[in-house]
């Protein structure tokens, strides 16, 4: 039977409910589905579930599938959108329970530096590909097929298959170039080819065949996927029907799925304009901001921003948790500078007054919060949220969600590393929430001539993942509360409680000094 085409296997499932044919099918294919989920998830449990409804969804559309279907690609990209609405069901997970973002999906086995250097763009890649493209690239690279078998199934000529893969590697090297990854084709290929496919775990293809063919019981999880990635797929096949022309689809019982279409990043875009176009009408803004992130450890901090037009700010933050007014970080400013006062608790920042020529840099000496929402009252076009989401290329329109009561629009968009979701209000037009899930590459680690023997040897331990993930995600969540806009304040509003007879210190000497020391 391993000879048999995935197209008459598929047509014996489908007329004859054959589950040694489908048994058949899920092995030839488990090892490309459970390589995708797992670049998604960094949970083996996940991976496995995601491939589980994966191979459900294709017993149940298998008898809608026809023989020219390149059952390969199809399973590939029916295992990337799986994966994807999994995804997006974590960080709403995470946003509701207030929880840290797991580990990232690198392959934590593979220490090939143009592996790591590709992987975390490959699968957007390949879904920016026409269908045909991305078949010849999974049959060629992800499933080694000769160039012989390609053509076969793609109803073409070996020398025509050749073409169609070679368009394809350039197709995918303009984007992993626009994305800062400069390789050639042949090394993506060779990348691809070595590294994109593991073996799936021991026992998932009888796991598998046994949940998709047999009907025995799946878990809540997995049939959440199967209906939401059922619901993209003929969300996918409708758009697709009618043409790119038609503005809006509504589709009775479809849950609002996040596609990075025109559509959805037009409507994000008007959405973030008018935002900036409220925040730059505002006379005044005040709100108390909860953040919680993870890194290495749990943290939690309370921040209370108060800002005024034309240029007065007070922003104070705690030295650490559970402490009074006397020991928190003040930022201010009046309108003839910014100062920064750094209570008792520190080394040598013990009690000084610091003084800012510059109001970006003084904001970013703020702890505890990304200061997007600062940046995005004083400065429109520089430092805040929604001008660099505006030019993400990755901007699309999530499903709506509440923020403490107030409907919010929710947009997600990738600024430089990182992917940012933002939760603006519906009505007041304002950030009430956003998620940042980043992370941090052992490549910011060089070891330097100037290292002793010892610290050589604890980077190269980094480097070598013995003592950290290749890839590590931090997560970080700040709820914006008491919002006020508007509101009359007088100059003593902005002057925080400081000892008497501090003189400022400016900033840039006081780092340049202390360059150096920890």
């Amino acid at each position: 039977m391993h000879d048999t085409p995935d197209a008459e296997l598929l047509e014996r499932f489908a007329r004859n409910d054959s589950e040694q044919a489908f048994a058949e099918l899920v092995s030839r294919h488990i090892a490309l589905v459970h390589s995708v989920a797992a670049r998604h998830t960094e949970n083996p449990q996940h991976a496995q579930e995601i491939t589980q409804a994966v191979f459900i969804i294709l017993s149940r559309k298998a008898a809608s599938l026809g023989r020219k279907t390149v059952l390969s690609g199809w399973l590939y990209h029916t295992a990337r959108l799986t994966a994807a609405n999994f995804r997006r069901a974590e960080f709403r997970r995470i946003s509701r329970e207030q929880e840290a973002y797991m580990q990232s999906t690198l392959d934590e086995h593979s220490s090939d530096a143009i592996w790591l250097e590709l992987a975390p763009h490959l699968d957007d890649a390949m879904e920016k590909l026409g269908a045909t493209d991305r078949d010849a690239v999974v049959l060629r690279y992800l499933e080694n097929k000769s160039l012989a078998e390609v053509g076969t199934a793609l109803g073409m000529e070996e020398r025509a298959a050749q073409k169609r893969v070679t368009r394809a590697l350039a197709k995918l090297r303009e984007i992993f170039s626009k994305r800062g990854v400069s390789l050639t084709a042949t090394l993506i290929a060779s990348a691809v080819a070595a590294n994109s496919v593991q073996a799936a775990p021991v026992g998932l293809a009888a796991a598998v065949t046994a949940t998709a063919a047999k009907g025995t019981l799946i878990s809540a999880t997995i049939t959440t996927l199967v209906k939401g990635t059922m619901k993209t797929m003929t969300w996918l096949k409708l758009k697709f029907a009618v043409g790119a022309g038609v503005g809006i689809i509504f589709v009775a019982g479809l849950a609002t799925v996040a596609l990075p279409d025109g559509n959805s990043r037009s409507e994000a875009l008007n959405i973030l304009g008018r935002s900036q176009a409220r925040y730059n009408a505002l006379s005044s803004y005040s709100d108390t901001t909860r953040t919680m992130g993870l890194t290495r450890s749990l943290y939690t901090n309370v921040v209370s921003v108060l800002l005024s037009r034309p240029n007065s700010y007070r922003i104070q933050w705690p030295i650490g948790p559970d402490v009074g007014v006397n020991k928190q970080n003040h930022l201010w400013s009046t309108g003839d500078g910014n100062f920064l006062y750094k209570p008792e608790g520190y080394t040598w920042l013990t009690n000084k007054l610091f003084s800012f020529k510059d109001r970006t840099i003084a904001m970013s000496t703020v702890g505890g919060i990304s200061t997007y929402v600062p940046c995005g009252f004083f400065e429109p076009k520089f430092g805040n949220v929604l001008s660099f989401m505006s030019s993400s290329t990755d901007l699309m329109k999530q499903t709506d969600e509440p923020v403490n009561g107030v409907a919010c629009h929710v947009l997600s968009g990738r600024i430089v590393k990182s992917i940012v979701t933002i939760w603006i209000g519906k009505e007041d037009l304002l950030i009430h929430k956003l998620l940042t899930v980043f992370d941090i590459p052992p490549r910011s680690i060089v070891i330097s001539p100037q290292d002793d023997q010892m610290t050589v040897a604890a980077k190269r331990m980094i480097l070598g993942g013995q003592l950290e993930q290749n890839r590590t995600n931090h997560v970080t969540i700040e709820v914006h509360e008491n919002i006020q806009v508007n509101q009359p304040h007088v100059e003593t509003d902005f002057i925080p409680p400081i000892p008497d007879g501090l003189k400022p210190i400016d900033w840039d000497e006081a780092t340049k000094a202390t360059r150096g020391f920890k």
